[in-house]
């Protein structure tokens, strides 16, 4: 767990630099750097829309990946859910799937691309064409599991799956931060930090 706690940690931080760089060169004169990625409160009503839509999207994300195909690709050996269901469930491993979670993949991901992309775009396109081109590009992200070693063989089915589940939920929750949320990435964090603690465990073991 320590290990896994320390790598959450850097890949936090590698994720925080960019954003990092970007806000000291162009914008440090005009905001603070936490307004700039979104790590403020968000509003009550942001949070109780979140919940909301987790209600609808997790089950139905869950739904699709529990297919045979998608499910033995995201329990693959080389995965999250792989490696939890290797090492069976004990109290370290839970506390492995939370650090993961909450840290590694959710707010490392909500940093880079809800406080930074998504941002950035909707700034400059406006927030539909900024909101849908960051969703695409968070959708492709996910499609690189098709060109690392080990990864499954390409489908055209399995990749819309694959691409298109993140691009749908990358555009909500970019739309939960910047619409209700009042520019916080905690709307966000939190979806994508309870879709993954329920989702690693259930891939596992389901």
């Amino acid at each position: 767990m320590l290990q896994e706690a320390i790598n959450a940690a850097l890949q936090v931080a590698v994720f925080t630099l960019i954003p990092l760089i970007v806000w000291a060169i162009f914008a440090r004169k005009q905001e603070s750097f936490p307004r700039y990625f979104g790590l403020i409160a968000p509003t009550s009503k942001a949070m109780l829309w979140t919940l909301g839509v987790a209600v609808i999207l997790i089950p139905a994300s869950l739904a699709v990946f529990m297919l045979p195909a998608l499910r033995d690709m995201a329990a693959g050996s080389n995965t999250v859910a792989g490696h939890i269901r290797e090492q069976g469930m004990s109290a370290d491993v839970v506390g492995q799937i939370l650090i993961v979670a909450l840290f590694k993949t959710a707010l490392s991901e909500e940093i880079l691309f809800r406080g930074f992309i998504a941002k950035r775009l909707i700034r400059w396109l406006g927030f539909g064409a900024g909101n849908t081109l960051h969703a695409i590009l968070f959708g492709a992200v996910h499609l690189l599991i098709f060109v690392i070693p080990g990864g499954p063989k390409f489908d055209p089915a399995l990749a819309l799956a694959i691409g298109g589940l993140p691009a749908t939920g990358g555009w909500i929750m970019a739309w939960l931060n910047e619409r209700v949320g009042n520019g916080s990435i905690a709307p966000s964090w939190f979806l994508h930090a309870l879709t993954n603690a329920i989702a690693y465990p259930l891939l596992a073991f389901g």
